[in-house]
C-alpha cells in the first residue's frame, strides 16, 4: 500500500505544494484508489494536479468525521467516475457548533452527496478491501463526536492506523482495531490525534501506551501541537509528516 499527504497543516520547502488546517489523504492499495478525507478546500485538489495524481480514477473516498476541515473539499469534487463509493459513519451529517456559534460541519448535504456517489454509511466495520478496513463506531467514545472513526490497515508487519482527528481517542480506536481484526501487534499510525492545549499528563499517557505497544512508526499530524509532539518523542521515534510525502507499506 502507498499513501500519498495530500494535505497537511505543513508543507516542506520547495516541494510547491500547498498546506492548510486540514488532512487529507490518497491511498493505492491493488486496484483501488483511495481518498481518505478532503481537506478544507480546493487545496487537495491543486496538490493532486502538482502531483500528478489523478482523481478521476479514484474508487473510493472515506471520510473519518463530519468537520469542515475533512469534508469541505466534498463541495469541489466532481469526478467523472459516478460510482465513488464514499464510506462514513451515518452522523457524519449532524449539525456542529463552536462555543461561539460558529458551524464547522460537513458542508455538504446527505442529499447532494446521493445525487454524485454511492453513499454507504454505516457505523459497524466495512472491509474496503481484506486487508484495509473502516471501523464504523469507535467503541468508548466519550467525546460528543460520535461518527468519528479510522482505517486499519493488515500489513505484513502489524496494524497500521490511519486517523483523522482521533476525537473518539486514540487509544479506543487502537484497541478497537485490535478487536475488529483479531491481531494485537501494531506497527504505525498516521493521522490526527486531537492532542491540542492538553495536560502533559494526558499526552504521557498516550506516550507510554505507544511505547509499551512498541509502536514503529508514529506520525501525529494536523490536530498535533508542537507540545504533544515534543513530548511524545521521549520515549518513541516521531515521524515528521508534511503535504506532499509518500508512505510505502507491505
Amino acid at each position: 500500500m502507498e499513501i500519498t499527504v495530500l494535505v497537511e497543516n505543513n508543507s516542506r520547502i520547495d516541494n510547491y505544494l500547498l498546506a492548510e488546517p486540514a488532512f487529507s489523504l490518497f491511498i493505492e492499495l491493488d486496484d483501488r484508489k483511495i481518498l481518505f478525507d478532503m481537506g478544507y478546500s480546493k487545496v487537495f485538489l491543486k496538490n493532486a494536479e502538482v502531483l500528478k495524481i489523478n482523481l478521476d480514477d479514484i474508487t473510493d473516498v472515506v471520510l473519518s468525521h463530519g468537520h469542515n476541515d475533512h469534508t469541505g473539499g466534498l463541495q469541489f469534487f466532481y469526478p467523472k467516475n459516478k460510482f465513488i463509493k464514499i464510506t462514513a459513519h451515518p452522523n457524519i451529517f449532524d449539525e456542529k457548533f463552536e462555543s461561539n456559534g460558529i458551524a464547522y460541519s460537513c458542508p455538504v448535504s446527505k442529499k447532494d452527496l446521493e445525487n454524485r456517489f454511492i453513499l454507504n454509511l454505516t457505523s459497524k466495520a466495512y472491509n474496503i478491501t481484506d486487508k484495509l478496513i473502516f471501523l464504523g463506531e469507535i467503541e468508548n467514545n466519550t467525546s460528543n463526536d460520535i461518527d468519528d472513526s479510522a482505517l486499519v490497515y493488515i500489513s505484513s508487519n502489524g496494524l497500521f492506523i490511519i486517523t483523522g482527528c482521533s476525537h473518539s481517542g486514540i487509544i479506543n480506536i487502537i484497541n478497537y482495531a485490535k478487536k475488529v481484526t483479531g491481531i494485537n501487534k501494531i506497527y504505525g499510525i498516521i493521522g490526527g490525534m486531537h492532542l491540542l492545549n492538553c495536560s502533559n499528563k494526558e499526552i504521557e499517557l498516550i506516550g507510554d501506551y505507544f511505547n509499551k505497544e512498541q509502536i514503529k512508526y508514529i506520525a501525529p499530524c494536523h490536530c498535533c501541537d508542537l507540545k504533544s509532539k515534543i513530548i511524545l518523542s521521549k520515549n518513541n521515534l516521531i515521524k515528521e509528516i508534511c503535504t506532499g510525502d509518500k508512505i510505502l507499506l507491505e
